[in-house]
């Protein structure tokens, strides 16, 4: 009789148990639904002012030091590094070598690298900690050059991801997009009932696959700073299906590389109105 209330609180312990895993399970299906916005927290820097100079800067040191300090990005970079002599035109070898080893990169990578160029655009400091600067630069200074006139075509991106958008507003992706040519394809990247496709109409999408000597990974390519509106979203079969109509490009950041923070300014102030002030009292001598 005595064990009755002791199995009894045992019972009640693991059905505590088992409610918190089930919350924890619905938190983290729910945590899975993404909400397509304009992503402004996104690096989307568009060099048009100093386009010259970044690459100054990037040919010079930039790179080397964030080759330097990523070794997983120097060991990508030195295995594609020359491996490929096709041509872009404006461009120089640092374009190629760039689209080269982006192309042929892991999904670990660029899911890490997308996740940087999503969230390190927020101000001048985040930036300033955005690791992949001169990758972000070259990548995307190779789609301008590679679609000049930003010609339009049509584009799929399939993913097990669960995106929610809604129609008619502004959305961008915040990152650099792999779409594919082909809907079959990108179908098959929709591996479960809650993922999403998108039917895109890009007009800063390249076709990497035809530019690069090799590309095992990816066949397009999409600027991060492309705006869409959401032109459809429908259940269709077993996932989402959303339309996205390209509606401009936007970059809430300009030559950032070369601008300074509040906190700098400041400093520069305070220095110079210190030195006024022992320069003053010198002269009162």
């Amino acid at each position: 009789m005595a064990s009755e209330p002791m199995v009894r609180l045992e019972c009640e312990g693991v059905s505590v148990f088992l409610l918190l895993v089930l919350a924890a399970l619905q938190h983290t299906v729910k945590a899975k639904v993404k909400m397509l916005d304009m992503a402004p927290d996104a690096v989307d820097d568009d060099f048009l002012e100093c386009r010259d100079k970044m690459l100054k800067v990037v040919t010079d040191s930039l790179l080397q030091e964030e080759l330097d300090s990523e070794k997983v990005f120097k060991d990508l970079w030195s295995r594609y590094n020359g491996t490929c002599r096709n041509n872009i035109i404006g461009g120089t070898s640092l374009h190629m070598d760039a689209l080269q080893a982006y192309g042929n990169s892991r999904v670990k990578f660029r899911t890490n690298f997308n996740s940087l160029v999503y969230s390190n655009g927020t101000n001048i400091t985040t930036y300033r900690d955005f690791r992949f600067k001169s990758l972000h630069f070259l990548l995307s200074d190779s789609l301008k050059l590679l679609n000049p006139t930003n010609t339009c075509r049509i584009v799929y991106y399939g993913t097990d991801e669960k995106y929610k958008a809604v129609l008619g507003k502004e959305v961008r992706f915040g990152m650099f997009l792999n779409p594919t040519t082909s809907k079959d394809n990108a179908i098959e990247d929709v591996h479960s009932n809650d993922g999403s496709l998108f039917i895109i109409n890009s007009c800063s999408v390249v076709d990497v696959e035809q530019k690069l000597c090799n590309c095992e990974e990816l066949q397009c390519l999409l600027s991060p700073a492309e705006v869409f509106t959401v032109q459809k979203v429908e259940k269709v079969s077993e996932y989402k299906e959303i339309t996205l109509n390209h509606s401009g490009f936007l970059s809430n950041h300009h030559c950032s590389f070369f601008q300074r923070n509040a906190a700098d300014v400041q400093s520069t102030v305070s220095r110079t109105l210190t030195l006024l002030a022992l320069m003053a009292c010198v002269w009162s001598y």
